[in-house]
């Protein structure tokens, strides 16, 4: 995260980001400098991701060089990388250096291969050094996400010499939730707080002070979705990463796994729908048309679907037009009932709840929730039919149909993305569209068959 926050309480003195965006249509020469450096980077990085790459430099400029830092690091990474990548060289790299290791690896990761190499020989020594270790981790695993700033201590170092340690840091980490203690190798140890530290003597040893029960431990390689959950499920605000020697490499912080669940949550319901995991309202019309055409298509195939079985009872919904009627409804039931498993199924799949030998069990238990609601949907539908028609057959369709459809939603719902992630496919990705596929065509198909089969 940004190592700076900008803030002030007086609201009149910050901009909004609608604020800014009313004064940018009169000229960027009408912002204020000294009462943009007042407005907090969120809102600012808020308004920038709205913006053309020459418009967001230009507003940039306006601001000193850790400013700019701490509002590109609030920015999409993507967004903020073009206009890194934009910037004249000199000032690229006088931002960067501002920027903690965590935000720069993932800022230089989405560069072209030409233009992180040339920036990367270009910073400092050290800074390089630390950002090339982290850019070889996968973004979304846990080595992708965490920071190597943070407080270490010697396990047989005494009380004093900590304090002491921390102060040397003090300018390297700007907040310290705990502090590790490592062995001379650097594996780790224990851990303790700050009031351990401060109430213990100062002549005792970390070693009998610190916490040996070490919970949270994250593997490198481990997902960072997972390593989010495991901070939640602990209350931690720091998790420790540890190579495969137990060696601490760093640590995810509590701000990150936030913006990860966020992340995560987004992308899910995202590839829900068939819009693209990364997608934005502000994104080029042509990205978003790539993302999202080839899943309308798929859409438009499985709608070609139901409209087929649909036209293969023609003459009888000629002469029982009151089937058409209630189609929509039939479908309808079935496929919210399915929409409501699949957003449960999805979210109980992301956060490991559900294992491979789970999946029948899960799908019988899903279809016995969707035939009781089937039952209780299908007779408040089946009394309005008959009071409305008079036709106790028509009714009984409605029933039956109600029952078969939404169980069948019940165990769509669950099936399809228990079989995405079976055969190794995202899934969050359109399941809704398969979903709704699915449902039309075999509701259809058992709806009108039924009507076929007790009414002619």
């Amino acid at each position: 995260m940004p190592k700076t926050v900008q803030s002030n309480s007086n609201q009149s003195e910050v901009y909004s980001a609608g604020e800014l965006l009313e004064l940018l249509s009169k000229g960027i020469e009408n912002i204020d400098a000294g009462k943009l450096r007042a407005t907090p980077a969120h809102t600012i990085a808020s308004f920038l991701n709205r913006l053309s790459v020459e418009d967001c430099r230009a507003i940039l400029r306006k601001v000193p060089d850790i400013d700019a830092s701490a509002i590109l690091a609030e920015m999409d990474v993507e967004t903020s990388a073009e206009v890194v990548a934009a910037m004249r060289e000199w000032r690229a790299l006088r931002i960067l250096k501002e920027f903690d290791p965590d935000d720069a690896a993932d800022l230089l990761s989405e560069l072209s291969e030409r233009d992180r190499v040339r920036l990367l020989e270009k910073l400092g020594p050290e800074q390089a050094t630390i950002v090339k270790a982290l850019l070889k981790y996968a973004p979304d695993t846990a080595g992708g996400v965490m920071t190597p700033n943070f407080v270490a201590v010697n396990e047989n170092m005494t009380v004093d010499q900590a304090i002491q340690e921390l102060r040397r840091l003090k300018n390297k980490v700007h907040e310290v939730s705990y502090i590790y203690a490592i062995d001379s190798d650097g594996k780790l140890k224990g851990t303790l707080s700050m009031r351990d530290l401060i109430l213990a003597d100062a002549k005792d040893k970390v070693i009998n002070i610190m916490n040996t029960s070490l919970k949270g431990l994250c593997k490198t390689s481990e997902d960072r979705e997972k390593v989010a959950l495991k901070m939640g499920e602990l209350n931690l605000y720091d998790l420790p990463v540890v190579d495969d020697e137990g060696r601490l490499l760093g640590i995810v912080e509590h701000d990150d796994a936030m913006d990860i669940i966020q992340d995560e949550a987004t992308e899910d319901f995202q590839k829900l729908v068939g819009a693209g995991a990364d997608e934005t309202i502000h994104d080029k019309l042509s990205f978003s048309i790539r993302k999202r055409s080839p899943w309308l298509l798929v859409n438009l195939l499985t709608a070609v679907m139901g409209a087929t079985v649909i036209s293969l009872f023609q003459e009888e919904i000629k002469h029982l037009t009151l089937l058409a009627v209630f189609m929509p409804a039939i479908a309808s039931l079935a496929g919210n009932t399915g929409a409501q498993t699949l957003a449960v199924a999805i979210r109980s799949i992301a956060i490991g709840n559900v294992e491979s030998f789970d999946s029948l069990r899960i799908c019988i238990k899903e279809a016995a929730k969707g035939i009781i609601n089937g039952i209780l949907i299908g007779v408040v539908a089946s009394l309005a039919v008959w009071v409305w028609t008079n036709e106790l057959k028509i009714a009984s369709v409605v029933f039956l149909a109600m029952i078969l459809n939404m169980g069948l939603g019940g165990v769509a719902g669950a099936f399809i993305p228990l079989m995405l992630k079976r055969i190794g496919c995202d899934p969050a990705q359109s399941s809704s569209i398969f979903l709704t596929g699915l449902t039309d065509v075999c509701g259809f198909l058992i709806f009108l068959g039924l009507g076929t089969w007790l009414l002619f």
